[in-house]
């Protein structure tokens, strides 16, 4: 009786500790960002529990924070940075990307100099002093790649100032620059104080896998049915979006209650109008190879990966 006892025991603890229900999951993301607005409206939307999931969504303060949040196993699905999935495929990790979150560089060059008017062409540029992101970041690298494939040398052309984040609007009032790279809704609030938005990286940069949804393969071995209903009710999420600006954005102001309810429409909506946020969460070749060229190019990876890193295959049309 003893023995059958401990077993029993044995059994229930297993059960308790390491047995896991498939519809119970944690998605790990890099910040809380407006960016992330489909992650948000698939769950305060409803859309991960009409799957029958129980969602918990984690900030970890970073992209490779939250990666490492996925391979460490403390997650089953990681949001941000989707390179990171090129990075550790050449150091034996396996899994995918399963949906782009993000396809456009939602970056935008704002200023208050009443002077400077709407960039049409990047050789608009010359003689301009750029605060940007700095490199390696994502945004640097598009400047850099805009600014020469437009005959023009950086440093001699057009001067880029590497700020850290949330200091780039400092070096506009201190002179130290003309233009200024953020992102939402710091360009709507730019807006709300008299400056404006000059440079829509979004419309000159075209499709790039910006920020992804990510999975290990055992995860997709294991679950596929599971994966299926995450990337599922993140569609239909990103379709409300589109469909409902004034809904997507009261939807924002849960996660960003401190911000101004004009300021968050107003990014709302240019979010859905560049296409920054994606009607869909396919990853299309075009805008997978242009991210793994910038990673390319800054020494990320060493070459191109050989294997196809993004699945689509979880999209029901």
């Amino acid at each position: 009786m003893k023995n059958i006892f401990k077993i029993g025991l044995c059994v229930v603890l297993l059960c308790f500790y390491g047995c896991k229900n498939n519809n119970d999951i944690v998605i790990t993301q890099a910040f809380q960002n407006l960016l992330y607005l489909g992650l948000y409206v698939a769950e305060d939307g409803g859309f991960f529990a009409e799957e029958g999931l129980s969602v918990r969504i984690e900030t970890a303060g970073g992209d490779a924070q939250a990666f490492a949040a996925l391979t460490s196993g403390k997650c089953d699905f990681a949001q941000g940075d989707p390179s990171f999935v090129a990075i550790a495929s050449e150091k034996g990790w396996d899994g995918k990307v399963i949906a782009s979150v993000v396809n456009r560089a939602a970056i935008w060059g704002v200023t208050f100099n009443d002077t400077i008017i709407k960039i049409d062409s990047i050789p608009q540029l010359n003689g301009y002093t750029i605060a940007v992101f700095p490199n390696p970041n994502t945004a640097y690298v598009i400047q850099k790649q805009l600014t020469e494939s437009s005959g023009m040398a950086v440093g001699k052309d057009v001067k880029l100032v590497e700020v850290p984040f949330g200091t780039e609007l400092a070096t506009l009032r201190n002179g130290v620059a003309d233009i200024a790279q953020t992102l939402e809704p710091v360009v709507s609030e730019v807006e709300s104080q008299g400056g404006k938005s000059v440079i829509s990286y979004p419309d000159f940069y075209g499709p790039i896998a910006f920020s992804g949804l990510m999975v290990a393969q055992k995860t997709i071995d294991r679950n596929p049915d599971m994966v299926k209903k995450v990337i599922r009710a993140y569609n239909r999420a990103l379709a409300y979006i589109h469909d409902d600006v004034d809904g997507a954005a009261k939807i924002a102001m849960k996660y960003f209650p401190d911000m101004d309810e004009e300021i968050v429409f107003s990014a709302v909506k240019r979010l859905v109008e560049s296409e920054s946020i994606p009607a869909s969460t396919e990853v299309t070749e075009d805008a997978w190879n242009k991210l793994l060229q910038i990673r390319l190019e800054v020494g990320d990876i060493q070459k191109m990966p050989e294997k196809q890193l993004y699945d689509n295959r979880f999209i029901v049309k």
